[in-house]
């Protein structure tokens, strides 16, 4: 029996004539995994809150829901609370509490169950997520992948039948990437919850989704399993970005591999080790330094530990730098730190060779840095993504020019809605514009590929390298390894309050085992130079065939 259908489902925001969903129809089986991927915009968000009608966005709404058979209008605010649970792609909006512990006890309580059974529940669920160390912190000392984790855990607390999971990675390090996913598995292996996953980032779901639902312009253009979304992507460009790298690697070989393992099998039983080696990069002592620290100390109060100790780093002019660590370990407070947000107590930070401290007023930011935070809502302020840039522009006295970034990252579109309307990949790619229109000689960006489908990378990535040759230096913190490897010129791992490990990326990628990518984990035995999908695809159509 079907857990949950819908037919021909169709819907518009209120004040729109733009359908954001068309005539979607399908079904889930109970305890189904059900992948969803798209373009950014196409729908994956809206389609997942209107399943859970409490949480549904104001608009025309046509066609029909059922969840157990039943219409999902006439299940009662308990029944819908008890058998669906939500996670949003913006952890900010979701908790309602000011600690971990009553975020955890917060739905439960709402549900009136007794406070022992609470505890009992919550302990359990706590221990499941690995989440102990987190458990009496406040919200608000929470990094962004640990206030996804909170979140997580609050709703699988509460027992859910079917879960609706919207981009719950985008924020996670690549080893709580892993076990969150394996959580995941686990709660549908164990427990029979039925997923419903929206990702860009499919790996992580690929090897354990029974069905993958391609969302384009609103319309559902494929609901299949793995085996014939795989044969649909090869043979459409717009897809090929969502298959992920296991089953990229062999596909030239006319092989199907669902993860790392069975990949790396192939490729090693495929070809015979290739003799090229990883080459390091020569030091130019000749480089000028965009930005440098020295003997740098910050903690946020006095009874803190330092977030940053003796942290020395120097960036080069022109530089895509990118800072890779995990969650908690200090990335967001390093970029404040860089870009002259936050004041060490100790230490010396400069930027085009002028210490942070000579910069008087607002003089910093006007044309010489700009930062891209955490959370780009944070950047508008205006009723309407034009007026914000039209703001920015007169800001930088400014007379409009702003069409062809516009045109660039494809938010034309979007320029007349309301910022907090749009969804995490939108206002991503409207905060880049922003940012590039103040023309900054250094651009600091966290996690500026979350939320971006891998078209919308692309437009992000040579972005970056244009700017790169254009003299303009990029340092990013960012969970996004593969988007690292492919761009960035030089990687370091923040860990212990310093930056290790600081090398050529693809030499970084090469030696690490756990902040590496697929491709590199793939084909480390037999192309060890390899370190992108891309690389791996053309090292498998020319290496040499056992």
């Amino acid at each position: 029996m079907e857990i949950l259908s819908c037919k021909e489902l169709n819907f518009s925001y209120n004040g729109s004539d733009r359908r954001t969903l068309c005539g979607v129809s399908f079904g889930v089986q109970r305890s189904q995994v059900v992948l969803v991927v798209g373009r950014t915009g196409s729908g994956k968000s809206t389609l997942l809150r209107l399943l859970k009608k409490e949480i549904a966005p104001v608009g025309k709404l046509a066609g029909e829901i059922k969840v157990n058979g039943k219409a999902q209008r006439d299940l009662t605010l308990l029944e819908s609370t008890q058998l669906i649970s939500y996670v949003s792609q913006n952890p900010q909006t979701q908790t309602v509490t000011h600690n971990v512990s009553s975020e955890l006890a917060f739905g439960l309580e709402s549900l009136g169950i007794g406070k022992d059974e609470i505890l009992g529940r919550v302990g359990e669920m706590a221990a499941y997520f690995g989440i102990e160390d987190i458990y009496s912190k406040s919200i608000d000392e929470l990094s962004g992948g640990q206030k996804q984790l909170c979140c997580l855990c609050a709703a699988v607390v509460q027992s859910p039948q079917i879960l609706l999971l919207d981009e719950p990675a985008a924020q996670l390090d690549p080893i709580g990437k892993g076990k969150l996913f394996s959580v995941l598995r686990r709660l549908n292996s164990e427990l029979g919850t039925t997923l419903i996953i929206a990702e860009h980032d499919v790996q992580g779901a690929f090897e354990f989704c029974d069905k993958i639902i391609v969302l384009d312009g609103g319309r559902a253009v494929c609901y299949d399993d793995r085996e014939s979304f795989l044969r649909a992507a090869a043979a459409d460009e717009s897809l090929r970005g969502y298959i992920p790298a296991c089953a990229r690697a062999v596909m030239p070989l006319g092989r199907t591999a669902f993860n790392v393992r069975q990949a790396k099998g192939i490729i090693e039983q495929s070809f015979k080790p290739s003799q090229q080696a990883v080459q390091k990069a020569d030091e130019d002592k000749k480089a000028q330094y965009a930005v440098t620290a020295q003997n740098v100390y910050f903690r946020y109060s006095r009874e803190d530990r330092d977030v940053a100790r003796c942290l020395d780093l120097k960036v080069k002019q022109g530089e895509i730098f990118a800072v890779v660590g995990s969650n908690g370990s200090g990335k967001t407070t390093l970029l404040k730190v860089l870009s002259g947000i936050l004041k060490p107590w100790q230490g010396k930070v400069t930027i085009g060779g002028k210490n942070i401290k000579a910069y008087k007023g607002n003089s910093l930011y006007r044309e010489n840095a700009a930062v891209m935070p955490q959370d780009p809502y944070d950047l508008f302020t205006s009723q309407s993504v034009r007026n914000e840039l039209d703001k920015t522009c007169r800001d930088m006295n400014e007379k409009g020019g702003y069409d062809e970034l516009c045109a660039q990252f494809g938010i034309g579109g979007l320029l007349d809605m309301h910022p907090f309307d749009l969804s995490g990949g939108e206002i991503q790619k409207c905060a880049m514009v922003k940012l590039l229109l103040t023309k900054p000689q250094v651009l600091f960006l966290d996690e500026p590929s979350k939320a971006l489908d891998p078209q919308a990378k692309a437009v992000l990535g040579q972005t970056l390298q244009s700017l790169s040759q254009q003299g303009r230096t990029v340092i990013i913190a960012t969970h996004d390894l593969d988007f690292a490897a492919q761009y960035a010129h030089t990687c370091a791992l923040f860990f212990d309050g310093k930056a290790h490990s600081c090398a050529q990326s693809r030499e970084f990628f090469a030696r690490n085992n756990f902040y590496t990518t697929d491709a590199s984990r793939i084909a480390r035995n037999v192309f060890p130079s390899a370190v992108t999908v891309q690389e791996l695809e053309a090292a498998v159509r020319s290496g040499d065939r056992l």
